[in-house]
């Protein structure tokens, strides 16, 4: 195949000093964990969920990223060939989000967090004093097995498609043959994954962030995630760009290459934000309680998030990037991608933090329920009677004392019931200095969780944006260190001319208007 331009500056070259600065962002990430770890509750709920959050958050990038890629592929999409190897690179990165992922699966496994209320002990079982019937019904589906084949097996099913991908589209370059048979096999590798990955991916959301809010659920809410993730990597890709060509790679990427993303991420978001009020309008107009407490918990206790979530991720790309023009200058589409970057890295902070704190509550509830169940007063008079070696009759604790006994027992009778409060008494007070602390009065009874404004959950405090530059620096390592395995440009792809004179036609419109948007673009011919 002749290409008829000279392809320049196709090897990346991952120097010193981005790896150093990269180095530094990770040990910044790493220091915020170990500060979220220290400085938190008796379940380290901050430090999990903020690691749950980034996991899903950049693994969800690399997913989405090659979801598109591939969808991409399937449509006959030639024009933009010219940045297929940053698609490969992001969707690398699940081999990353494997390790993320495991490490959750791991501590779901060992009571180490307690981010799922669902995964508590007896939670399921009728006898138990923590019984909960909404969760019994659906224990099938929230369990750790379903749980491990849902988030770890189905990464892995993807990743092993992005692997074979890539070295399918590296062979092209090299093997290609007259028939395009490396072109071919792209294609149905590509086409087979689109069916995967969506029916797939709404499991993979489902157990990893909405089972969190176990009573809740929207048969939206993989929609709605999934859209988030999906700009948000368009937005980082956006980014990268920009940052590329500031380097003098990515030549021939010219403003009509960013214009059509700046129209993905203008429509996409317009989309967001139709899944966003459309899930929010039928569950509220529905006022059916275990559906609407999702939002009312949000609306009413979190409003910074709730609010936030539609100016950053809505209102700002809509108003910038509906001029036609704001889609050609790399200086705004920078700002908006910027934006809705980190705006949707905000979105999963309010799905995950307000449920998480739920559950921290939950947990806590249901440890006291255990403590009290062992002298709760069915479980005390059995204990007693055999003890004494008097038969237990549960009937008395409905019907009063058996009036056909010895007058005797009377007095026993009493001295259990003594004893129940006795033991009642003494593990109330044991429990009151933690009570006080978490939504109870000095008695045991239960307020709610903590609402009070606290940074980390109300918004993102320091440990949450440090651990978010880690991850992100993370992410950006494993990035370039793939994009220099390759060269930039695919030289045997079959859209690569198409790609390289690719116009919208846009700029005439803008010339008309008596502005050139299209000064700076390179001559391919």
């Amino acid at each position: 195949m002749e290409i008829s331009t000279t392809i320049r500056n196709n090897s990346f070259v991952f120097d010193t000093r981005m790896r150093n600065i990269l180095f530094a962002g990770m040990g910044v990430g790493v220091l915020s964990m170990i500060v979220s770890y220290f400085g938190d509750d008796e379940f380290h709920t901050r430090f999990w969920t903020n690691l749950l959050h980034n996991t899903v958050f950049f693994t969800g990038i690399a997913f989405t990223a090659f979801f598109f890629h591939c969808a991409q592929i399937t449509a006959f999409a030639g024009w933009n060939v010219v940045i297929k190897r940053l698609y490969e690179a992001f969707g690398l990165f699940m081999g990353v989000g494997l390790v993320l992922v495991a490490i959750m699966v791991v501590g779901l496994w060992g009571h180490m967090h307690h981010l799922y209320h669902w995964n508590h002990t007896g939670i399921a079982d009728p006898g138990s004093p923590i019984y909960d019937k909404i969760i019994a019904g659906k224990i099938g589906f929230l369990n750790p097995v379903f749980y491990t084949i849902g988030t770890l097996g189905f990464l892995a099913i993807w990743y092993y498609w992005a692997l074979r991908m890539r070295q399918n589209s590296l062979d092209q370059d090299t093997k290609e043959t007259p028939s395009r048979d490396y072109y071919k096999r792209e294609r149905r590798w590509a086409a087979s994954y689109l069916p995967i990955a969506g029916f797939l991916s709404t499991v993979f959301i489902w157990q990893l962030v909405m089972s969190i809010d176990s009573h809740w659920y929207s048969t939206m809410f993989a929609w709605y995630s999934t859209i988030s993730l999906l700009l948000a990597a368009l937005a980082l890709l956006i980014m990268l760009i920009l940052f590329l060509k500031m380097r003098g790679y990515l030549e021939y990427v010219n403003r009509d290459h960013l214009h059509d993303l700046g129209k993905f991420l203008f429509g996409i978001s317009v989309f967001w934000m139709y899944l966003w009020f459309d899930q929010f309008m039928l569950i509220w107009y529905g006022n059916i309680g275990e559906e609407t407490i999702y939002f009312k918990e949000r609306m009413n206790h979190y409003p910074v998030l709730f609010w936030g979530n539609m100016l950053i991720n809505f209102v700002t790309p809509f108003f910038i990037l509906m001029r036609n023009d704001t889609k050609r200058k790399a200086g705004t589409l920078f700002f908006v991608a910027l934006m809705v970057f980190f705006g949707h890295w905000w979105d999963f902070f309010y799905m995950i933090k307000p449920g998480a704190r739920i559950a921290a509550h939950e947990t806590r509830e249901m440890i006291e329920k255990e403590k009290m169940g062992a002298i709760t007063p069915s479980n005390t008079y059995e204990g007693l009677a055999r003890k004494t070696a008097e038969p237990f009759d549960p009937q008395e604790q409905h019907d009063g004392p058996n009036h056909d006994s010895p007058a005797t027992d009377a007095p026993k009778a009493a001295d259990a019931t003594d004893a129940v409060h006795d033991a009642n008494h003494q593990a109330e007070k044991g429990h009151d200095a933690h009570a006080a602390d978490h939504g109870h009065d000095a008695h045991g009874a239960h307020h709610g969780p903590d609402r009070s404004f606290q940074l980390g959950y109300s918004m993102p405090g320091f440990p949450e944006l440090g651990t978010f530059i880690g991850f992100l620096s993370l992410f950006l390592f494993f990035f370039f260190r793939n994009l220099e395995r390759a060269p930039l440009v695919p030289v045997n792809d079959p859209y690569l001319e198409e790609s390289l004179h690719h116009a919208t036609g846009a700029h005439i419109d803008s010339e008309h208007d008596g502005h050139d948007h299209h000064t700076g673009d390179h001559d391919h011919h």
